[in-house]
């Protein structure tokens, strides 16, 4: 029982320094913020903390900027680098032979394409 009384006294001075330096830096946003700084001003003898007050204040709502999204052209941009850097990637490994332009055409006709492919000889 003896314990008990020490663990309490203890816990009782301890809170109590932290009250004092609740206090102290209540009073430092006091005078950084003026008069009416909107902090909770602490009594150091209290030992619960609804005798804390608060002191009136301006309250100023904040703003939420709107969400930023990305045109198509960057997302374009975006998939094209993250293309390229796949293609270093696999040519590090040695997995790549050969690189293609942005405006290559493939030997093969494509579906839709009314047009011939590129190497076949067109018959006059």
């Amino acid at each position: 029982m003896a314990e008990m009384k020490q663990i309490v006294k203890l816990l009782q001075e301890q809170r109590r320094a932290l009250v004092d330096q609740l206090a102290a830096v209540d009073r430092a946003l006091a005078a950084l913020g003026g008069k009416d700084a909107g902090v909770p001003v602490a009594d150091a003898d209290s030992f619960d903390d609804q005798d804390a007050e608060l002191v009136s204040g301006d309250v100023r709502p904040t703003q939420v900027k709107a969400r930023r999204t990305q045109t198509d052209a960057h997302k374009q941009a975006i998939s094209a680098g993250k293309r390229r850097a796949r293609h270093a990637r696999d040519a590090a490994k040695g997995l790549v032979r050969e690189v293609h332009a942005d405006d290559f055409v493939p030997a093969v006709g494509r579906r839709g394409d009314p047009s011939a492919p590129r190497l076949v000889k067109r018959k006059p």
